[in-house]
């Protein structure tokens, strides 16, 4: 069985997202690994649908003070599933889902990526590229993909 010392996860914001993040903090509690929560945003100039690496999230996030709410957030949901403070690290940055997700793995060096499923059968996801199909080409470590289907939107 692989044992994990760094635990990343995406948030958006969406109740969907803070599902991933809840069975990501499960793992690095079973693990006793660190949790990095990494959300990324759209600088408020321009638009995002005129990017030409526009790979969508359920909710563009459009500022860095957004991001930073949503990762407060995501925080909380990871300390309810017994994950301590000081083994969580939040990291808004951006760019890209995608792009921003890959990376972080790298400046983390973490071991495992952990995604929801939201987006895979979207047409956004469809026309755009999805997150998790797209960490899966690039990812350099595991890839989790959380069910999160059935998650309130």
């Amino acid at each position: 069985m692989a044992k994990y010392s760094m635990v990343v996860v995406g948030t958006d914001g969406s109740l969907s997202s803070l599902s991933a993040v809840r069975t990501a903090a499960e793992l690095a509690a079973t693990y006793g690994a660190d949790l990095g929560i990494v959300c990324a945003y759209f600088q408020s100039s321009g638009s995002v649908l005129s990017s030409p690496k526009a790979e969508h999230s359920a909710f563009p996030v459009v500022s860095e003070d957004t991001a930073r709410e949503y990762l407060d957030e995501a925080r909380g949901v990871a300390i309810d599933e017994g994950l301590d403070d000081e083994k969580i690290a939040l990291y808004p940055r951006s760019g890209s889902p995608i792009e921003v997700l890959v990376d972080a793995l790298q400046e983390t060096n973490a071991d495992l990526l952990v995604v929801g499923n939201r987006g895979v059968h979207s047409l956004s996801g469809r026309v755009f590229g999805n997150v998790p199909s797209g960490v899966l080409r690039k990812a350099s470590v595991d890839v989790m993909i959380v069910h999160t289907d059935n998650a309130p939107r």
